[in-house]
Formats: structure tokens, sequence, C-alpha cells
């Protein structure tokens, strides 16, 4: 066995995968039921990357029952609406009870994203520079609880060399392991040799 090798496909491994393990990193993520008529707030802080100069896209993906067919029948999915915002216009939003009436300053909120009648799967990328965004999740049934998840990840474009960096670790350790053997055939070798010629 070479040691050295073997340290050096170690620790290429291990970074390897420390690379792979914050290639994704989830900001968010829930699963909820939403009561009748109401709107559930979540809160997702974008403050710190895990590496710097990595560039890295920010992605919600939402989860929804969407229509399907049974038996041949299309049954209708659930619906929620779906709001992402800066901290002021949430405020805003919150202050006017998600109405764009009454009060000039009600007329004003901007979401980021505004989506109505969401089913299935909806996906948006969003601006990676965001510190802060709050989503807004609303079921307006009046009669039916809505289950919901919903997930807001980090997304880098390195996974693969970080895949690739993991496998050329193992390799090398792998080498450094089986390089005991054919030391250990070549000295038998050598044994044989010797007394076949004594």
């Amino acid at each position: 066995m070479n040691k050295q090798i073997v340290v050096i496909g170690l620790i290429i491994s291990i970074f390897g995968a420390y690379l792979f393990s914050i290639s994704s990193v989830t900001v968010l993520s829930e699963f909820d039921n939403i009561p009748v008529n109401s709107f559930i707030t979540y809160y997702a802080n974008v403050t710190t990357y895990p590496l710097p100069f990595i560039d890295y896209r920010l992605e919600l993906t939402n989860n929804i029952k969407g229509p399907e067919y049974v038996d041949g029948e299309l049954i209708e999915g659930d619906i929620i609406h779906l709001f992402l915002f800066d901290p002021e216009n949430y405020d805003i939003f919150k202050r006017c009870g998600g109405s764009r009436q009454g009060d000039e300053i009600c007329r004003e909120w901007k979401p980021i994203v505004e989506r109505y009648n969401v089913t299935g799967t909806y996906k948006k990328l969003l601006d990676p520079e965001s510190e802060q965004i709050t989503a807004v999740v609303w079921n307006k049934d009046k009669t039916k609880i809505v289950q919901n998840s919903i997930s807001i990840r980090l997304e880098s474009s390195y996974s693969g060399l970080a895949a690739l960096t993991l496998i050329i670790g193992l390799l090398t350790f792998y080498i450094g392991l089986s390089s005991e053997t054919k030391i250990k055939q070549k000295k038998i070798i050598k044994k044989t040799n010797n007394v076949r010629n004594k």
C-alpha cells in the first residue's frame, strides 16, 4: 500500500464530496395544509452563498395536486395563488390584507412573482442576488383545505465538476491501496527466484 497516494486520494474524495454537497442548497422547504380562504407566509433568507465566486441560480418550485384522469374522467386539481415579495412590498400587502382596494398605498404593492390559479408543479428562476424572499401561498377556496409544498434552492453549475473530483479521488485512493498487492507479488517472485538459484 502506498500511504501517500491513499492519503491524497482520500483528501481529493472528501473535497469532491464537500463540493457536491453544497452544489445544491435548500433555503426554504415547507409542506403545509393551507386552511380555507387563508394564506401562509414563508421567509427565505438568501444572504450568503456556500462558495464565493461561484455562480448560483435561485430556483423556486411549488407543488400542488394538478388535474388528472381517473377512470377516463378528468378530476380537477387544487388551486392556490402564489406571490413572492421583497420585505417592503410584503409589508404593504399584509397591512392591506392582500387587497388592492381602499387606501392609495394598497394599490401600490408589487410582487416579484404574482401567479393566480397555480396547479401541479410550478418552477421559476429568481434573482440570485436577492437577500430575502417572502413567499405567500393563498388558498381562496372557501370549502376545501389544500395541501401544498414549496421550496427555494440555490443551484450551482459546478455539480458535474464536483462529481468528477469525487471520482478522481476514489480512483486515486483505490490505486494507492492496490499498489500493495503488486509490491507483494514482486517480492514473492524475487524470493522464488532466489530459492531456485540456490
